[in-house]
């Protein structure tokens, strides 16, 4: 389907299909939801479409299923936003920087969520893990929703001729631009995945298996543990290693370091998927000590 016959097809069904969009996006399916919005905009600008019926639909579609991942939180806890961040291109990040935003702003985040890749779909969960009122959690959606929706389709009505001018340039290149558009999509997946296995690998040498690790422990070994799981995985997975010390990975300063100089540094956060430990590990080889790197998800039998 050329542009211009995608513009007629969101006149006569955008009604249905942006909200459809919306849903897409609240349960991480990257579907083009900002580039029909800025043609539901420039649509409204000739009067092809009504803006206020779109965001009306788009909301009434948001908050239906914001609500269902907002009690999956607050009945499952942060068990739900952990295997969610797992399908992120990032799951080491993803949770401790929604938990990071979510903790600083509290439930104001969710007005700029939407406009971030990767919060709206971890942050109405988060609320609900935080136990945000409902009321409140609905108000904060629902104008998170129109904001974010209201200000494309502004961007696309007041530059409505731009857009069209675009949709005829991008007709007269046919299949080519979506070829190019998909390649680049596929080159940007690509690259992120690359260097998160570069990044693993960096200290990869250095890591020590969980037997390895529990013998050492029962010889007596005078060993460092540190636990750098977040408090939202804390919470998830309610045990630790025994003996081990909770530390943010984002505290650990000059004085955290020169402790840790003379000693023998074991590190480990929640997963196999997360990489704090290995960040925190850089950190501390920066400042001259070298510790091993141990995830959390496949301790031995023994251990809790």
């Amino acid at each position: 389907m050329d542009p211009a016959d995608s513009l007629q097809f969101l006149e006569h069904y955008g009604v249905a299909i942006l909200p459809a969009l919306a849903v897409a996006e609240q349960i991480g399916v990257p579907l083009p939801a900002v580039p029909a919005l800025l043609a539901v905009g420039a649509l409204a600008a000739h009067g092809r479409i009504s803006i206020p019926l779109v965001l009306g639909a788009m909301s009434v579609a948001a908050l239906v299923i914001d609500f269902a991942w907002y009690e999956l939180g607050r009945r499952r806890g942060a068990r739900v936003l952990a295997r969610l961040c797992q399908l992120s291109l990032e799951p080491d990040s993803c949770l401790r920087r929604a938990e990071s935003i979510f903790a600083r702003h509290g439930a104001r985040s969710m007005l700029a969520a939407k406009f971030v890749p990767g919060l709206t779909t971890v942050m109405p969960p988060l609320a609900g893990v935080f136990a945000v009122s409902r009321v409140r959690f609905a108000l904060y959606d629902l104008a998170g929703v129109l904001l974010w929706a209201g200000t494309w389709m502004a961007l696309g009505y007041f530059f409505s001729d731009a857009i069209v001018l675009i949709s005829a340039r991008a007709t007269a290149l046919g299949r080519m631009l979506g070829l190019v558009i998909v390649t680049a999509l596929a080159a940007y997946i690509l690259v992120k995945y690359a260097r998160r296995q570069l990044f693993l690998r960096k200290l990869r040498t250095a890591s020590v298996s969980p037997e390895a690790l529990k013998r050492r422990l029962d010889a007596g070994e005078d060993v460092t543990i540190i636990d750098l799981r977040t408090p939202l995985d804390v919470a998830a997975t309610p045990y630790a290693i025994p003996g081990s010390r909770w530390l943010d990975a984002d505290a650990i300063d000059e004085h955290e370091a020169e402790f840790l100089r003379s000693r023998d540094v074991v590190l480990y956060c929640a997963s196999p998927h997360d990489a704090t430990s290995v960040r925190a590990a850089l950190q501390l080889k920066h400042k001259g000590i070298t510790p091993s790197v141990r995830s959390r998800a496949d301790l031995p039998r023994g251990w809790p």
